[in-house]
């Protein structure tokens, strides 16, 4: 996060088997994460990971243990639309009415991403309408040249919270 000019303590847990996900697996692997983070944290998460993210704040049967500044989603499918149908990774029709308190959500996806159509973001922004959200042209799902409006985002929201 050089780019943010500031410094951020980073916490990027590994997936098991990121070749053959599965839920089960990377939920644990996220709960283990967040016994890490303190409060004001900013959450980033990008593909599969942020959808794996969302699913874990919207499901979790404790309350997450720390207060959650910002939440940033890049390149997220939404499981359950047509071809996607991934009961695993699916979301409960209600998930947004069950996430914690959230005051900064933002969506980042290309609209010709070759990997996650841009209607998954719709979607998304459909469900979650208080979320920013931001469409690129191009076919970016890495976004290897960087997304300095993401830069510009966490820069925002870190005045309310302190890691990323």
């Amino acid at each position: 996060m050089e780019a943010c000019g500031e410094t951020y303590e980073i916490l990027h847990p590994e997936m098991p088997h990121p070749d053959y996900p599965k839920y089960k697996a990377w939920k644990s692997s996220v709960k283990k994460a967040f016994v890490k983070l303190r409060d004001d944290v900013l959450l980033i998460g990008h593909s599969l990971g942020g959808s794996v993210l969302l699913k874990f704040l919207s499901e979790e049967a404790s309350p997450v243990p720390v207060r959650i500044a910002g939440l940033f989603l890049i390149a997220a499918p939404y499981w359950g639309k047509k071809d996607w149908e991934v009961q695993e990774f699916a979301l409960r029709e209600d998930f947004a009415a069950k996430l914690p308190s959230i005051p900064v959500i933002h969506l980042y996806h290309s609209r010709g991403d070759e990997f996650v159509p841009s209607d998954h973001v719709k979607e998304y922004k459909k469900r979650l309408p208080q979320a920013g959200l931001h469409e690129f042209g191009g076919n970016d799902h890495i976004f290897l040249s960087g997304l300095p409006e993401l830069v510009q985002d966490v820069k925002n929201a870190s005045k309310h919270g302190r890691s990323v």
